[in-house]
């Protein structure tokens, strides 16, 4: 007569479509071993039992075929443990691992693992690093719970070498800024306050371009050309007014061009031609700034950075301010907006001023 794990193994293999070959490899044995598990000739030796469970991502209990009631009440015992002992560091330590080795699907077991590594160091981080990447890792690549995999990026973020911080990074499915936040804590955190200053700095920009990029409502041009006229207001605000040459200056070349394409839309010619001038204006600025040319942001809460003449992303070389004009020329310029002035000769002299600027 099998054994229950015999046909747990079996049932979950095939659900998943593994090879015995598969998990075989992937536990340290031979597929004769996993053939003869499934058809109940053998037993896992007892070490392989946390690597099956954990190649499964399933609890052990599972994995013996225990009942959802024994399990369920297991987990509270694991819960009453973790909570009577949260304060004395060396017993949470053992409560949250045995928790956690025992269930690594619940994963706010994972979560207070790491914690007691990172946050209470109750072990040194270092020597545990490769636990602390299963267990995010456990996480990212099952957990629908956004406030666990978030948290999880975060204790990666502090844990991580520099060496492989980005491969974990590049996994946020979301906006830029996240990443900021991250690495702001990860030096906070190793008490680098420059860096982390630098990336809290990064993140306010990142939050800031964000909203500003995110103002558009494509079934109303008159309420967006408002939003685009605030948003100019705003980046006068956060800058140094006594000159144009300053990081925010495509970014005001491209909203003053939204907004001629906007006052264009609704038939707003005069002020529409205004606002292609002044878009205009800047992008040459900008384009004929020497190709060195460092710029700063011109404001006290982004002191710490800096931007120079934008490069092409395909090739990351200088390129003279081509890409943006032309980014201008075709994107903006182009669009249905600017329909209604196509054939004008004022519209033309205008976006000819352009071509000198783009790539030849």
């Amino acid at each position: 007569m099998s054994l229950p794990i015999s046909n747990v193994i079996r049932r979950l293999r095939r659900e998943r479509d593994i090879t015995q070959e598969e998990l075989a490899a992937a536990v340290g044995v031979t597929y004769q071993s996993v053939s003869r598990w499934e058809n109940g000739q053998a037993y896992p030796d007892m070490e392989l039992i946390p690597k099956i469970a954990g190649f499964f991502n399933i609890s052990t209990d599972i994995l013996f075929g225990t009942d959802k009631e024994s399990i369920n009440t297991k987990l509270e015992a694991h819960y009453e443990k973790i909570n009577k002992v949260q304060h004395d560091p060396e017993e949470f330590y053992q409560a949250c691992k045995a928790a956690y080795d025992e269930f690594p699907k619940e994963y706010s077991f994972g979560i207070w693992l790491c914690r007691c590594y990172i946050e209470n160091n109750t072990r040194p981080y270092e020597e545990h690093l490769d636990e602390i990447r299963a267990i995010c890792k456990n996480i990212m690549d099952n957990c629908t719970d956004e406030d666990h995999r978030i948290e999880a990026m975060h204790m990666i973020a502090v844990a991580e070498d520099e060496e492989h911080l980005s491969a974990w990074l590049d996994m946020i499915p979301c906006w830029k800024s996240c990443k900021e936040v991250l690495l702001a804590s990860r030096y906070s955190y190793r008490k680098n306050f420059e860096k982390c200053e630098l990336h809290g700095q990064q993140n306010l920009l990142s939050f800031v371009g964000y909203i500003f990029y995110n103002s558009i409502n494509p079934n109303d041009q008159n309420e967006t050309a408002a939003r685009f006229q605030l948003i100019l207001k705003v980046i006068d605000i956060m800058r140094d007014t006594s000159t144009d040459v300053d990081a925010w200056l495509p970014m005001r070349a491209e909203f003053h061009l939204r907004l001629a394409g906007c006052y264009f839309f609704t038939e707003q010619y005069d002020i529409g031609y205004t606002e292609l001038e002044n878009a205009i204006d800047l992008y040459v600025k900008y384009a004929e700034l020497p190709i060195d040319t460092i710029l700063s942001y011109n404001n006290p809460l982004m002191n710490l950075l800096t931007d120079d003449k934008h490069c092409k992303p395909e090739d990351d070389t200088n390129d003279k301010g081509e890409y943006i004009c032309f980014m201008a020329y075709e994107n903006f310029a182009k669009t249905r907006l600017f329909d209604s002035v196509r054939n004008d000769e004022r519209y033309k002299k205008q976006i000819d001023r352009l071509k000198p600027y783009l790539p030849k």
